[in-house]
């Protein structure tokens, strides 16, 4: 089957790394000799690794560096480093404000300025509690889209990035005890999100399923009853992970093959123009690529203690690793022959 287009966008399930037109940006992890992460860029053509900081004369070792960002603190307003988003020219991370409103912050992507509020989305209580939840959050053709995970019975809204009045794109059964909405992507101008909710504790009464908001038309349609797990979607296909295997399901046609009858717990689906890539974190986490009919081509073995699979695009895969210091981010270059791949740390280089 494979793509029509020859390349996809990227799509990180997890969104610590992010992509631009001309490469990757991602946060730091911490490390023993650094007092603080950086936000750094990964050149897409030489491969090369540095800080987010323009200034020419920047040793980038200490906290007068741009590309050191504000540690998140409740009571002050701070970014939390478990977001990242490009979008035309600028880098979006989500946060609190120091007035308690979870916010959408903003910086330019060359590095040359500090975080800004882009746009304030809802109040909470994440000062007084000291619990915080990074929230569910898109940004799409201009909009932001976003979920107040303190609300039992969640609802997705959006507003313009300018922080406009925000409207409702979805809003579950009144009469569920509890709805929740997540993993929201945007794929060709659509986008999609996941939906749980139940009328009671019992976890058998329960209405899931995968849903598409379109926003020329301003609808909002169910996609798949009952499709909870890792999804990818692409050409008019929902590729998604089941207890029966790797699945395939065509929405107009509203059928379903089984491409692989293979079990796995897989975190993220990557969809390439040849290749379908999951990652089994069964199986020590190695990936796993397959054609579009299902057949098996390779095996990439952890080679870097891989431990969390993020995902990415047609060129460029990205991950969280484990080693003696603790978590660090892992690279892995699809340009290369298939039998040539193997993860890389990612680091300053």
């Amino acid at each position: 089957m494979g793509t029509e287009s020859g390349m996809i966008a990227s799509d990180f399930e997890y969104r610590k790394v992010t992509q631009s037109e001309n490469g990757y940006y991602f946060w730091e992890r911490l490390s023993p000799d650094q007092f603080c992460p950086r936000l750094m860029f990964m050149d897409k053509e030489t491969g090369r690794v540095i800080p987010l900081c323009n200034r020419p004369d920047c040793t980038h070792e200490g906290r007068e560096c741009n590309a050191y960002f504000p540690l998140f603190e409740f009571g002050k307003s701070g970014v939390d480093r478990d977001y990242l988003q490009y979008d035309e020219g600028s880098l979006y991370a989500a946060g609190l404000s120091s007035d308690d409103y979870v916010a959408l912050f903003r910086i330019k992507a060359d590095g040359s300025a500090e975080w800004e509020i882009s746009t304030k989305l809802f109040r909470t209580d994440y000062s007084s509690t000291g619990h915080w939840r990074s929230p569910e959050i898109l940004i799409a053709d201009g909009y932001v889209y976003f979920v107040d995970s303190k609300q039992k019975r969640m609802r997705l809204e959006r507003m313009s990035i300018t922080g406009e009045m925000s409207e409702v794109v979805f809003e579950g059964d009144s009469a569920a005890l509890y709805v929740d909405v997540f993993r929201m992507k945007n794929i060709d101008g659509l986008v999609f999100f996941q939906v749980a909710s139940g009328v009671d504790d019992i976890l058998e009464n329960t209405a899931d399923g995968l849903y598409c908001y379109n926003a020329v038309s301003g609808q909002c349609s169910l996609v798949k009853e009952g499709l909870l797990g890792s999804y990818s979607v692409q050409d008019g296909f929902v590729y998604y992970a089941a207890a029966e295997g790797l699945c395939c399901y065509s929405i107009r046609n509203q059928t379903t093959k089984i491409l692989t009858d293979r079990p796995m717990d897989i975190p993220n689906i990557t969809l390439t123009k040849d290749y379908i890539i999951l990652c089994d974190q069964i199986a020590d986490s190695a990936l796993i690529v397959y054609d579009y009919e299902g057949n098996e081509i390779a095996t990439i073995p952890n080679n870097v203690g891989l431990h969390w699979y993020f995902g990415g695009d047609s060129e460029m895969l990205f991950g969280e690793c484990v080693d003696d210091i603790g978590l660090s981010l892992c690279f892995l270059n699809l340009r290369r022959p298939i039998a040539e791949l193997r993860w890389e740390e990612l680091r300053e280089n």
